[in-house]
């Protein structure tokens, strides 16, 4: 798989993940249907204009597109790295905040 055809996988997933049509997306890319089609099936490219409407729309860094499914879902994935910092980082803060709260 090409670099084209994981970032259209990846675009399809996070604009099915947001519950849009392809209709629904372009409008808001201000792009055709068929170029976003393209986009998704790897025939075609984004540009960085609109790869940074991408990113606002769907809230996610450039980077994210590029990763494979076994990237994204692998148990020593990046992201499953982050999770688990993230979920600490919480854990700390709401100990922290009950404990104040006591205070």
């Amino acid at each position: 798989m090409n670099s084209k055809e994981i970032f259209g996988e990846n675009l399809r997933h996070f604009r099915k993940l947001n519950n849009l049509t392809q209709e629904e997306l372009s409008e808001k890319l201000d792009i055709t249907p068929a170029h976003l089609s393209r986009i998704e099936n790897g025939k075609s490219f984004v540009t960085a204009e609109l790869l940074d409407s991408l990113c606002m729309i769907f809230n996610i860094s450039p980077a994210t597109f590029f990763y494979t499914q076994q990237e994204f879902h692998g148990d020593d994935s990046l992201f499953s790295k982050i999770d688990m910092v993230i979920d600490e980082e919480l854990l700390k803060l709401g100990l922290e905040l009950k404990e104040r709260i006591r205070r």
